[in-house]
């Protein structure tokens, strides 16, 4: 596990060793796409919520006068309060979302990094690219559900007297587990792996998934800006999979 750790420095001296620092724009850009797409949807709808308030208030005869008034007060306590859910909506999904949407992104850059290892990593095609870019979402959805319901079981046990200490600990070990396997299978997926192969896998080696996933899940502990920056870490941590995977598939073709 602790070699999964390590990997983390290793894939940012590796970026630049191999002059693929470049791909750093691309979290960049998701992250500034997220953050803008999140404020223009609270602003939307703070207007949407404060036109139909205005419609209700025109019509009560009691308020006559004090309709601008009225109106422009709770503009601003529903400005304040979709911000507020707009907090919390990144603080516990705003990992998943930038993982989720960044996805192409690390499909590719697993594959340039397997391909500087020397590996061998099938040519461009955009058949093979979409059927895995849909293999990999949707492996996505479904772990991200599995995980979500161990984890509310995780948090259930935490009302256990005695036993329920073990609850954060085991919360943290389920989300760092399942992010790992998100970072592992971008290099499986590219070897043609099935999606019930990937489960075998990525169990057997579940210390190294669990390494893996977590450095990514203790930046989402971070308030609200460890979810938004967080396309930066799942680079790092897809580039320190693709290593930790090609050393594993070296040590089995060598017997080692």
């Amino acid at each position: 596990m602790l070699k999964s750790v390590q990997a983390y420095f290793e894939s940012i001296s590796f970026l630049r060793k191999h002059g693929l620092t470049w791909l750093l724009w691309f979290p960049f850009a998701i992250t500034i796409l997220v953050f803008y797409l999140g404020l223009e949807a609270t602003s939307a709808l703070t207007d949407f919520v404060s036109a139909l308030l205005r419609s209700w208030i025109a019509g009560m005869s009691w308020i006559d006068g004090w309709e601008q008034g009225v109106s422009a007060i709770l503009y601003w306590l529903f400005w304040i309060l979709f911000r507020v859910l707009l907090y919390f909506v990144m603080a516990f999904l705003g990992g998943s979302i930038i993982l989720l949407l960044m996805t192409p992104l690390l499909t590719y850059s697993s594959e340039l990094v397997a391909s500087k290892l020397g590996a061998e990593v099938p040519s461009f095609n955009l058949g093979r690219f979409f059927r895995d870019l849909g293999r990999a979402i949707s492996l996505a959805l479904k772990n991200g559900f599995i995980q979500l319901l161990l984890t509310i079981g995780a948090l259930l046990i935490g009302f256990i007297p005695v036993i329920g200490i073990v609850a954060p600990f085991l919360v943290f070990g389920i989300n760092a587990y399942f992010y790992g396997y998100n970072f592992l299978d971008f290099s499986l997926e590219r070897n043609q792996i099935s999606a019930a192969e990937s489960n075998r896998y990525v169990w057997k080696h579940r210390f190294t998934s669990i390494g893996l996933g977590s450095p990514y899940a203790l930046w989402l502990l971070v308030p609200f800006i460890g979810p938004l920056t967080s396309g930066f870490v799942a680079l790092f941590a897809t580039v320190a999979a693709t290593l930790r995977l090609e050393r594993i598939n070296a040590q089995v073709k060598t017997g080692r």
